[in-house]
This record gives C-alpha cells, structure tokens and sequence, in this order.
C-alpha cells in the first residue's frame, strides 16, 4: 500500500476579522508552520476564498484558511507513504497545533469534520479493473471493461459517513504530456494498479440533525475509523465486498 496524501477539512460558522484575529493568535502556529501567506483579498470576496495560506516547517503540508472552512493537505514521502501509523501521528501533531489556533477564533464549535487519504495498493501491479471486476461485480466476462469506479457509502454511530472509492488506476512513464495525442496509449502504460480514496466525515449528521455541531474532538474518532478501514476494512472490501 503506498499512502499518497491526506486532507484534513474543518467547516465552521462565519470568523468574523478572521486576518486581525490571525495575526493576534500566529504564535501558536509558529511551533510547526512557517510564515503566513496573507492573500489581499477584499472582505466581500465569496467565503470559501482562503484568506490564508500557511506551510509547515519542512513543506510537507499545507494549511488553507478561509472564513467558514480551513483545510490541511498533506503529501507523504521519506518512508511516510508506507506506513500509516507515521502518517496518522503526523496529522495528530499537526491538527493539535491547528485545533489550538481555530478554538479560540471558534469557540470549539465546528459544523463538520473530516478525512480523505488517497492510497494506492501497488500490490496489484495489473489488470485492476478485471480485479476490481471479478470480485465486487462477480463478472467472469471483463475482458471488455476497460476502467471501473466503485464507491461504497456506509453510516455509522448515527452521524458519520464512510465513504471508500475503488478505481483502477493507470500508470503510464515519466514525462508523459497528457495533452499530447497518442500519450496514454497502451505503449506507455507501465501498469494498472488500484487506487482507493477514503472519505470519512461527520456531514451525515450535520445533514440530518437540527442545530448539529461538533468539536475537535471528532477529529480523533474519523482518525481511528480511518486506520480501521486501511488496517482491516479494506482487504474484505476489496476482496469479498464485505465490510
């Protein structure tokens, strides 16, 4: 399994002077963020715009803040991208320090919360969509699929959604320009592997429950979800189409 990046989304009700109260609360950032990018965008831009744009220390993420939502995107390489548990302590260190700055611009209310890691299981090197085939559309005649995409939804303690997405996933050679006619031909194809995206979040329960509001602390739970489904969920998924 290569683990490729994470992303880490928060959905908050509207901060209000969300740059002043930034630059009164920087330092807490400071210990595992670089300076901030402070975007001149106008107050009345829509909200969803970032205002701020911040790096970690060794660049190996990066924080997204806007008015009503901020994001962590994380790419993993040095070893990370084969082993969860490296990346899992990576988001808590991260998110902690995040979590410290946004609880006070907040007050630890948050609409929503969630997770996506992408991973590819390069130990399926070919055929993955006849794999992908076979085994969750128990279809023996696939030679004629030529890709497929299979996403499974699941609800669990009433308020949080599993989403998990099977592809197969086509890799072709270095340098290839995808705009070029003829690139993705079979010819600089080097493989057909798997890839999987993992969505978990708590939006079934802002969806379906009236003044619904979450804290940080719902970050730990989709967190441990998410290393239920990498270390066990996935393989019978794959597999068997059992969850």
């Amino acid at each position: 399994m290569l683990i490729k990046n994470t992303s880490i989304s928060i959905k908050y009700k509207k901060i209000d002077n969300l740059k002043k109260n930034y630059f009164l609360n920087e330092n807490i950032l400071k210990e595992h963020f670089n300076e901030a990018t402070v975007l001149p965008i106008p107050d009345d831009a829509p909200l969803e715009i970032p205002r701020i744009i911040i790096k970690s220390s060794n660049e190996h993420s990066q924080l997204n803040i806007s008015p009503i939502a901020s994001t962590l995107q994380i790419n993993y390489n040095d070893g990370f991208e084969k082993n969860w548990k490296n990346c899992e302590q990576y988001i808590q260190q991260k998110m902690k320090t995040v979590f410290s700055f946004l609880n006070i611009l907040t007050n630890n209310e948050y609409e929503y919360i969630g997770a996506i890691t992408e991973v590819l299981l390069d130990e399926y090197m070919k055929d993955g969509a006849q794999i992908l085939a076979h085994n969750l559309l128990k279809n023996n005649d696939d030679s004629s699929i030529y890709d497929l995409n299979i996403r499974y939804t699941f609800v669990e303690n009433d308020n949080i959604f599993v989403n998990i997405m099977l592809q197969n996933a086509r890799l072709f050679k270095n340098g290839i320009d995808a705009d070029v006619a003829g690139s993705l031909s079979i010819d600089n194809q080097v493989s057909e592997s798997i890839g999987v995206v993992i969505d978990i979040n708590d939006r079934y329960g802002y969806n379906t429950c009236n003044d619904y509001k979450t804290d940080s602390s719902k970050l730990d739970f989709i967190i441990t979800k998410m290393t239920d489904v990498m270390d066990s969920k996935l393989k019978g998924l794959l597999e068997k189409g059992a969850y």
